[in-house]
């Protein structure tokens, strides 16, 4: 694509050791977008400053105030911006020709709905099939607007419907709740908010492997079970039990058949099953916490008499 043709755009990544994805990535968007900023988080330990500075991108270092949350990232990185729009992309994502020419006929004002908020949906790539049957792709987040118009909420690591919800629902009970049905959603958000939904799709790299997934729940598990206990440390092990036993098969209920995930055969399946054991660990590791501040002395104690640490 020539030089020329770049608009004037800001895409912001935000990444943690993505040292392997990168060049590729910033490879396919480099001629789209006049700036590239990428938010180093502080917990990497490769070289991915090292290729963004390479293919002449702006970076920026989180220093621990992320918190560990991506979005706190992102939300840095878009109040950076030069551009009036900003495009939100992860490492391991790439637009389709349908989505560049959309994004192109926003940002050069040739587009027929005028909107500073866009949003656009993903076709998922799951340890070596191509999920293009179910329901996912039916599912739009915010990824495109104007400078100022929109910024992630931050109680979550991993991307759904909940980080948007405060902002757009002004944090009335209705955004906890209806705005969850998708129906309701795209009716709110396009009709009483002005929100578009681009018609092009995201092509996400989301699990090329089993183990790819597994690694990373284990990793968003570990903070959102940090997230629960910081809200509450002291809640009954009844409760625990309970939220360990029904989480997981609601959250299965709900990817395999509201998602349409059967649609994508054993793949779907699989899946399902790994979102629903996500779930299990968020709650298993939050009793973990729970149960050590309950039982701090004993732990200690045990820890001393047997020279064990970590516990």
């Amino acid at each position: 694509m020539p030089q020329s043709n770049k608009l004037s755009l800001t895409i912001v990544t935000a990444v943690l050791n993505e040292e392997k994805l990168l060049p590729a990535f910033l490879g396919h968007i480099r001629d789209f977008a006049d700036e590239v900023i990428v938010v180093v988080d502080f917990r990497t330990t490769d070289q991915s400053a090292a290729v963004a500075k390479k293919f002449g991108c702006k970076i920026l270092f989180d220093k621990g105030e992320s918190r560990g949350i991506v979005f706190n990232n992102k939300n840095w990185g878009a109040s950076e911006a030069n551009h009036g729009w900003v495009l939100i992309l992860d490492a391991d994502e790439r637009m389709d020709h349908i989505l560049q020419q959309e994004i192109r006929s926003v940002v050069q004002g040739k587009n027929g709905k005028k909107a500073e908020i866009y949003q656009t949906s993903f076709l998922n790539y799951e340890f070596g099939k191509f999920f293009d049957k179910s329901d996912q792709k039916k599912k739009p987040f915010i990824r495109l607007f104007r400078k100022g118009a929109f910024e992630y909420q931050t109680g979550s690591t991993a991307e759904g419907f909940g980080i948007q919800t405060t902002s757009l629902s002004s944090g009335r009970w209705y955004g906890k709740y209806l705005l969850k049905i998708p129906k309701v959603r795209s009716w709110y958000l396009n009709k009483l908010r002005g929100i578009v939904t681009l018609k092009g799709h995201l092509i996400h790299l989301s699990h090329p492997t089993i183990e790819d997934f597994v690694r990373k729940i284990n990793l968003y598990s570990t903070r959102e079970a940090l997230i629960l206990f910081g809200k509450n440390p002291d809640l009954s092990e009844l409760i625990l039990f309970l939220r360990l036993v029904f989480s997981p098969v609601k959250e299965f209920i709900y990817k395999y058949f509201v998602w349409q995930l059967y649609k994508e055969g054993i793949h779907g399946y699989i899946a399902s099953v790994i979102y629903a054991f996500y779930y299990f660990l968020i709650n298993a590791k939050y009793f973990r916490f729970v149960y050590r501040k309950k039982h701090l002395k004993e732990i200690e104690a045990f820890s001393k008499r047997y020279d064990f640490e970590g516990l």
